[in-house]
């Protein structure tokens, strides 16, 4: 797949998708190309997604917490051509925002429909401020704004992009689980298997802003103590801040230098920390651009 089409369909904030060539050259100075690549923290699962295009991965396993995204990712490679069908039929308007708000409510998908909570999880990554699914509508309520609900509804593109996934559906595993639970439960299997693990948790300054399931300083601490201790290959992203620093103290730390949106002024600084040889960026630091409303 060309670089210049992002393989992911969700927005999504914090996305890594500008982050990929350096972390397939990780990959692949670390000899684990045709990995099994977890990420146990899903999201909009680009960097999973770009390996398996890009064949530094031979299988990916997707482990989402968030009912809705956890949903979307299982529509698009358990029944693709329906979720397709549903998008184009689907009414891109705040009647349909209000109607959609029973499914922001479920925390668990058991019992419910896999095709619904998807769409649901897509119109509102699509149609709310920056990605955020428990944010408000683009454009306000009354619709206002020069931008209006649907102006990150590509239909045709969205389409495309799902059924360009739709060859990878037999190389992907969607699981709804907590990310750590995820590791401790299958620890054994990681361990023995050719795998590398990508961790991007919440955020530590913005998490709860930014998403609906968040970590507090507990759950920061409690992923650090454990992958610390892990012998199996794993990369993590963060944001740049000294509670972050202290927790990883003894692990090998680079820091990147990230612009989140070429039309807003939000700046930032990350960490990528792994216990991997990771080299250092080369000049042109990487900006991760989300869209701006």
């Amino acid at each position: 797949m060309p670089n210049n089409i992002l393989t992911s369909p969700l927005r999504y904030p914090g996305s890594k998708s500008s982050l990929t060539d350096y972390i397939a050259a990780i990959i692949e100075e670390n000899l684990l190309s045709g990995c099994t690549i977890y990420e146990p923290y899903a999201g909009s699962a680009v960097v999973s997604l770009e390996m398996l295009q890009r064949g530094y991965a031979q299988n990916a396993v997707l482990v989402e917490r968030d009912p809705l995204v956890y949903a979307f990712w299982r529509a698009v490679f358990s029944c693709g051509e329906e979720l397709c069908e549903k998008i184009k039929e689907l009414e891109v308007t705040i009647e349909t925002w209000d109607q959609f708000q029973r499914f922001r409510a479920i925390d668990d998908p058991a019992g419910h429909s896999i095709l619904e909570l998807g769409l649901a999880g897509l119109f509102y990554n699509r149609t709310n401020f920056s990605g955020i699914i428990g944010a408000g509508p683009i454009g306000g309520y009354s619709q206002s704004s020069n931008y209006r609900i649907d102006c990150r509804f590509n239909k045709a593109r969205i389409i495309q992009q799902i059924r360009d996934l739709q060859h990878l559906k037999n190389r992907v595993s969607v699981i709804f689980s907590d990310a750590l639970e995820f590791m401790k439960k299958y620890e054994e299997e990681i361990e023995n298997g050719f795998s590398f693990v990508y961790i991007d948790p919440p955020y530590y300054t913005q998490g709860k802003r930014l998403y609906r399931y968040y970590y507090d300083d507990y759950d920061h601490q409690r992923l650090a103590e454990y992958i610390l201790s892990k012998q199996f290959p794993w990369l993590l992203s963060y944001d740049d801040h000294p509670v972050i620093r202290k927790l990883y103290a003894r692990a090998p730390l680079q820091p990147i230098y990230v612009d989140y949106s070429a039309k807003t002024s939000r700046r930032g600084n990350e960490l990528l920390i792994s216990n991997l040889v990771i080299p250092p960026l080369s000049l042109d630091s990487p900006k991760c651009e989300i869209e701006a409303c």
